[in-house]
């Protein structure tokens, strides 16, 4: 029998790329709590050819605590969660969409919790770019 592979789950995507974040802190001194980390979540074809893309996007933020005069200790390590789908079609009018949660978590949180989380917003995103990609007739773009 051949072996067919399938998307890997979204939700243990996003949860492993948080705990390679928290790694990569602890393991450098140099490395920092900022940056943005997409993870595929979807690609659709337009009718005329062109890509749609849907991503899970972790947007890492530092904000500051009220009240503390330690610059270490006095910052919040914050995972701000959302999805975009985009389309790639050449000449498309209404290429971007964007959806993001109000909240935030903090980095030392469950990262499965914090996964799960993203899911509705990346639905959102899949749900638009599946009807976008019905309508659309922006056609491939060829690098020309």
């Amino acid at each position: 029998m051949s072996y067919i592979p399938t998307a890997p789950d979204l939700k243990t995507e996003v949860a492993d790329t948080i705990r390679r974040h928290r790694k990569s802190l602890a393991n450098s001194k140099y490395a920092t709590h900022s940056g943005i980390n997409r993870e595929e979540a979807g690609r659709f074809t337009a009718v005329g050819g062109a890509l749609v893309t849907v991503q899970a996007v972790l947007a890492y933020v530092s904000k500051a605590v009220w009240g503390s005069a330690d610059p270490v200790d006095g910052y919040e390590r914050r995972i701000e969660v959302g999805a975009r789908a985009t389309c790639h079609g050449h000449g498309c009018t209404d290429s971007d969409f964007r959806r993001d949660d109000t909240g935030y978590f903090l980095l030392d949180a469950d990262a499965d919790v914090t996964a799960e989380a993203v899911l509705p917003y990346v639905q959102a995103a899949r749900e638009w770019a599946q009807a976008h990609a019905e309508k659309c007739r922006a056609q491939a773009y060829t690098d020309r």
